[in-house]
């Protein structure tokens, strides 16, 4: 017999909310089954031809948003980073040790508004990185006279997620397995009036990066199945 659809997508919420009842309950976490997150060593200050940019003042942050970031997360990074035709990229790195209750990954069409930027447009992509396509999530962002175009992906634990409900999911999976899942967002942003040349210049730059993570620590930056 044929269950009405919206019989189904109640015991689909009664089985996600009994899991997530059990994952307030889970005390192992897979960070603490993996190699320690260093974001400062993991990440190289240079990688292809692009190079740590010292003493760059636009990147905008406000305290109070920093002071609550630095509550949420266990680890950030931020860097400027330069190439040799002058171009700025702003790579800003955010791990979560634990991602259940308030230690949830922060994303920046919320964050970016609290700091006084327009949002104007927020549209799903993709990124090639050494052979796989990850999902990512672009953004048209401006405070004033300052377009900041910009392109993030999330990963829980080892699986790159689009979505709150791929993370939802992916939480799930993890907490069927007796674990809580760590996370991480990578956010790459340039101060750019061209959006479409902005976002391939990022591209370039976010496939350098992750060829410059080592091997063994790919898979926490962009996916498991991330080639070596």
């Amino acid at each position: 017999m044929k269950l009405p659809f919206k019989n189904i997508i109640l015991l689909v919420l009664m089985l996600v909310s009994a899991v997530l009842g059990m994952q307030l309950r889970l005390t192992i976490t897979i960070a603490d089954e993996l190699p320690p997150i260093d974001l400062k060593t993991m990440v190289p200050t240079a990688f292809g031809n692009w190079q740590e940019q010292l003493n760059f003042s636009n990147q905008i942050v406000d305290p109070n948003q920093k002071q609550m970031l630095e509550e949420i997360y266990s680890q950030t990074l931020s860097r400027t980073y330069i190439n040799p035709n002058g171009y700025s990229i702003m790579l800003s790195v955010a791990y979560g040790k634990n991602q259940r209750r308030k230690l949830q990954l922060h994303r920046p069409e919320v964050c970016y508004p609290a700091q006084g930027f327009a949002l104007s447009s927020k549209k799903p992509g993709k990124l090639e990185l050494q052979g796989q396509s990850i999902a990512v999530t672009r953004l048209e962002t401006s405070l004033g006279q300052r377009f900041e175009p910009l392109t993030y992906w999330t990963v829980v634990g080892d699986q790159v997620t689009a979505n709150q409900n791929e993370k939802r999911l992916a939480e799930v999976g993890y907490a069927m397995r007796g674990r809580i899942p760590d996370g991480m967002i990578v956010r790459i942003s340039s101060i750019d009036k061209d959006t479409a040349s902005a976002y391939a210049i990022q591209s370039q730059f976010a496939n350098a990066l992750v060829q410059a993570i080592a091997p063994e620590h790919r898979g926490r930056f962009a996916g498991k199945t991330q080639a070596n």
